[in-house]
């Protein structure tokens, strides 16, 4: 268990964004779907769109490795989904196809609770974003949805993708904020480990079908994190006690 935490030393929220504010499996699944049914293909989107996304972050971990030149999520998204179109020849994706659903990722639906949680709490705290995804992304999904950060922080801008420490750590360094001071938010359990290694606070907030329909792990509370909250407005009622 860790020790009870002070919020009164909470200066920082760091978030993630993919599945955590914005519900990138539906949102891709839908478009995905959309696609296929126009071109008289049948396919199952689920998988397509969990692929997709899998596939994405072992060409990262990859790309962490040293394996791969350097990209941002963009570029790593459309290499994917290069070896999806072969995966798939019925779609006849072209080259400009796969341009045009790769922009998909910068239209991410955000969960129904997002906006209104993030708007309270930056009453409070600085409420910034910390991801992998493309800074481009980031700014295309917050505006599509309506919501607004105090700033935007991409992996891309940073020498290290997390879960490296040294991605939670530059990141608090542009923010002069110390670990002690920044709670990480976020869906998945492993992110938010690797924070609390960097010496982050941790919240986590489980988003039920993020994976799809029959898909989630194990969603229940976690002893070792901070907080604990069924969504977004329960963590914002705790967070603003």
């Amino acid at each position: 268990m860790p020790e009870p935490i002070d919020l009164s030393q909470i200066r920082a929220l760091t978030w993630d964004i993919g599945g955590t504010v914005f519900n990138w499996h539906d949102t891709i699944k839908d478009e995905v779907s959309a696609l296929a049914a126009s071109r008289g293909v049948e396919l199952d989107p689920a998988k397509f769109t969990n692929t997709w996304r899998r596939s994405m972050f072992v060409e990262l971990g990859k790309m962490r490795a040293g394996e791969l030149p350097r990209t941002n999520a963009d570029g790593l998204h459309r290499m994917v989904l290069d070896e999806l179109a072969a995966e798939y020849p019925a779609l006849e994706l072209t080259p400009a196809d796969r341009d045009a659903l790769n922009t998909v990722w910068h239209r991410m639906r955000a969960w129904p609770d997002a906006a209104a949680a993030l708007a309270r709490l930056r009453e409070r705290y600085t409420v910034v974003v910390l991801t992998v995804m493309s800074a481009a992304i980031a700014v295309d999904c917050s505006k599509h949805n309506g919501i607004d950060w105090d700033a935007i922080i991409s992996c891309e801008f940073l020498s290290h993708y997390k879960p490296d420490a040294g991605a939670y750590l530059g990141g608090l360094q542009l923010l002069g904020v110390e670990p002690s001071q920044a709670l990480m938010c976020a869906a998945h359990p492993g992110d938010l480990r690797a924070a609390m290694a960097a010496g982050l606070r941790s919240a986590y907030v489980p988003r039920p079908g993020e994976r799809g329909e029959g898909k989630d792990p194990d969603l229940s509370p976690q002893p070792d994190f901070d907080i604990n909250a069924t969504d977004f407005t329960d963590l914002a009622d705790q967070l603003l006690a």
